[in-house]
């Protein structure tokens, strides 16, 4: 089978899919996830094949499938697989589902476009494509807060967009848009550090990096419908920052400032966002502010929106510090990996349960949800699983980042902000956890459906529970020897070699 041919079908298939779903209304659910299954099932052939070659889009030049993009392009195709099942149910109008697979579909298609290339002009391009499908996304909850969010979400947006466009101008005149080290190595240092501070700032202002994402994170993901959260949160915002970690690691400033800037904007971002996520669930929006909507409430969605303001901060870090020790650079990005990976899943996870109990109770405000989840059945237990995950707990696959601080990878002053940020979630997702599932409500309410009849909106936070499980036991047992040691080692070894591939097209061994 030809693999070019392969790497081409994927986003290709997602926007075919798309297009046909739109067309074919009555079958539009059946349709997406059809194409969904089918690009995943292909990208996983790639992922199991991609060996110590990297398969290449003909023609185009800076395009590349490896280990590292094949890797992201996974958790990509799986959360939007889950965010297409979910939406059978979500969605109580089903006029609009064909709409939104058409969009959705184009939406994913641009991320795998974006994390798949060594251009930067395509990056660019790809990344815009997606905040404007994101942006669209937002509004189809039809509520004027959607609107506002949306309309803050565009202009910095579009802030970031200009500046980002400065450093590609910058980049063209002194090396082309190829991001190839061979290429920077010639360019003098001052030039690369202006080219990846430009960068660093652009996509920050996307990724949600201090204090930017506090103006736009909150009032997007909190008014965005669950499966578009889902992926603005867990996703966008992370292939961004895989994007970031690409493009300065191959351009590799050799500035101890900017090293520390990324650093200080990290620690700030985990520690104002987990404050913010701990004052939000606790005291509510007056205090925790960046609410566009007409009344303050203590909104669930909103607590998971600063949290991604906290876990984008570790990015940062973890780039900024392969700046200062670039021997180590394979070690911290393999940490960006396995970040990547932990927090998708995790934070996923807790919107898509969310949304099942806004769903089921038909509130999303913390003040009067009191008890009024008492139903949640196994949607309590996954609902714990992924906080616990972001909160970094032995038995999670979180614990893979505590224990780089356990091993010394961290230096005490990044790893205690990490520490309290992980915390502070932790105390945030048990007082939530009470509040929905505890007590007795503050208001009276008449359910339009039986809690039965959301059962679909459980599957996602089953599957992704589960691997958070299965790959959190395997990295405790595997890393104190007591079980699971083979599988634990390979999946060290196979994180190491794949962070090499995220500033490097080909692989040279695996």
């Amino acid at each position: 089978m030809n693999e070019t041919f392969l790497v081409i079908t994927i986003p290709f298939l997602l926007i075919i899919g798309g297009i046909v779903s739109f067309l074919f209304k009555k079958l539009a659910a059946i349709l997406s996830t059809f194409f969904f299954s089918l690009s995943f099932i292909i990208n996983s052939w790639i992922l199991m094949n991609v060996g110590e070659n990297a398969f290449v889009f003909p023609n185009i030049a800076g395009i590349v499938i490896n280990a590292s993009s094949a890797f992201i392009i996974e958790i990509a195709l799986l959360l939007g697989l889950l965010s297409v099942i979910y939406s059978y149910e979500y969605f109580e109008d089903k006029e609009i589902l064909p709409q939104f697979y058409l969009l959705f579909s184009f939406f994913i298609a641009t991320l795998i476009l974006m994390v798949s290339s060594f251009n930067i002009l395509i990056i660019y391009i790809s990344f815009e494509a997606s905040t404007i499908a994101g942006g669209i996304l937002i509004l189809f909850t039809r509520r004027r807060s959607a609107t506002k969010a949306a309309i803050r979400f565009f202009i910095l947006s579009l802030t970031g967009a200009i500046i980002i466009l400065s450093g590609i101008l910058y980049q063209q005149m002194l090396g082309g848009f190829i991001l190839i080290r061979e290429v920077f190595s010639k360019i003098n240092n001052f030039d690369l550090t202006i080219i990846a501070s430009l960068y660093a700032i652009g996509f920050g202002i996307k990724v949600g990096i201090f204090p930017f994402g506090l103006m736009w994170l909150p009032p997007a993901h909190g008014e965005a419908p669950i499966p578009g959260s889902a992926m603005l949160s867990g996703l966008m915002v992370q292939i961004a920052a895989f994007s970031v970690a690409r493009i300065i690691g191959v351009i590799f400033p050799m500035s101890n400032i900017l090293s520390q800037i990324l650093i200080i904007l990290g620690v700030l971002s985990v520690i104002t966002g987990a404050i913010l996520v701990f004052i939000e669930a606790i005291l509510g929006s007056k205090y925790s502010r960046f609410h566009v909507g007409l009344v303050n409430i203590r909104g669930l969605k909103r607590i998971w929106a600063f949290s991604t303001c906290s876990d984008v901060g570790v990015f940062y870090i973890l780039l900024g510090l392969a700046l200062s020790f670039p021997l180590l650079i394979s070690q911290y990005f393999a940490g960006i990996l396995t970040h990547f990976l932990n927090h998708g899943l995790a934070k996923a996870l807790l919107l898509f349960d969310s949304g099942y109990v806004i769903e089921t109770s038909r509130i999303e405000d913390l003040t009067i949800m009191k008890g009024l989840g008492r139903k949640l059945g196994i949607t309590g237990f996954t609902f714990l699983i992924g906080g616990l995950s972001l909160a970094l707990m032995p038995g999670t696959l979180g614990y893979i980042l505590a224990l780089e601080i356990i091993k010394g990878h961290l230096n005490r002053e990044i790893a205690i902000p990490i520490l309290i940020g992980a915390s502070l979630i932790f105390i945030t997702v048990i007082y939530s956890l009470i509040k929905i599932a505890f007590g007795r409500p503050k208001v009276k309410i008449e359910y339009l459906r039986k809690v039965e009849d959301y059962k679909i909106l459980r599957i996602p936070g089953i599957v992704l529970a589960s691997l958070l499980l299965i790959l959190g036991i395997i990295v405790l047992l595997g890393s104190t020897e007591i079980a699971f040691q083979n599988y634990y080692h390979e999946l060290e070894k196979w994180f190491s070699i794949a962070a090499k591939t995220i500033i490097e097209p080909w692989v040279r061994s695996i």
